[in-house]
């Protein structure tokens, strides 16, 4: 599997759809979240000046732009599952190369390299941006993830049903889908609906790792439904059922109504 300017791409050219963010977005993201950083650190600054004289306070407001710089993105990312304040502002989320949610690790190892492109003004990021298929700056490469872009737009897909993969029919209507954002469901969805263009080797690939980091994000023993591709068929069923039934699907899926399911 390999990684192009839109999508997943498996090694036969199938394209599973996820949009990357630009550069342009993620400059914006990054300086609203500049700005939010310095307006707590001058906040803090004026309050510990008033508290602790001389040499203290300097040092710990030296500690407070450690932590604004490298923390806060860190702890935001890995609570709000890839966001900050400024990738929020301008609809951007971090996710691995599967589409799966980023945890402390990931999001640790792209704060921390966030000062190696301080040391070169931002232009090692600026070039490993323009010559990656996902425009991952060096944190991204290093952490293997990706920024992707979530407008609040709703584009609706074509309708396709997915029913429960047989035998399974009571497993799907126990399983809490609640959590599943709409560029993971997007992933599954085209993953599904393109697996026969896929070779088995590729199947045998893309599928499980899908399958381990969507099961990871719900809390779900995906060994349950007996393989990859019948799991991630039954947490599609198992969404459009959550929805009220076999309709429409949008991108950004809007507040389920009625019944839901309870976490396997």
């Amino acid at each position: 599997m390999v990684l192009a300017g839109r999508g997943i791409v498996t090694p036969q050219g199938v394209v599973l759809d996820l949009e990357t963010a630009g550069l342009g977005y993620r400059s914006m993201a990054k300086v609203i979240d500049l700005v939010v950083v310095g307006l707590g650190i001058g906040g803090l600054a004026g309050a510990v000046a008033a508290l602790i004289p001389g040499v203290g306070a300097n040092v710990m407001v030296l500690i407070a732009i450690m932590i604004g710089l490298f923390g806060y993105p860190a702890f935001a990312e890995t609570w709000w599952r890839g966001r900050t304040i400024g990738k929020a502002a301008m609809q951007l989320r971090v996710v691995t190369l599967e589409a799966g949610p980023v945890g402390f690790y990931e999001s640790l190892i792209r704060s921390l390299f966030q000062l190696l492109e301080f040391m070169t003004l931002g232009v090692s990021g600026l070039l490993t941006a323009f010559v990656t298929d996902r425009s991952q700056r060096l944190g991204d490469i290093a952490a293997g993830t990706f920024v992707i872009r979530e407008p609040d737009a709703v584009a609706y897909l074509p309708a396709v049903p997915f029913t429960p993969p047989m035998g399974t029919e009571g497993l799907v209507a126990e399983l809490d889908v609640s959590r599943l954002r709409p560029d993971q469901e997007r992933v599954i969805r085209s993953f599904l609906l393109r697996v026969g263009e896929l070779s088995r080797a590729s199947r045998l690939d893309l599928g499980p790792r899908l399958a381990t980091s969507t099961a990871t994000h719900l809390g779900h023993d995906s060994r349950m439904f007996g393989d990859a591709e019948r799991y991630l068929a039954a947490v599609m069923a198992a969404r459009q059922l959550r929805e009220g039934g076999l309709a429409e699907l949008a991108i950004k899926v809007p507040k389920a109504k009625g019944r839901r399911f309870r976490r396997s």
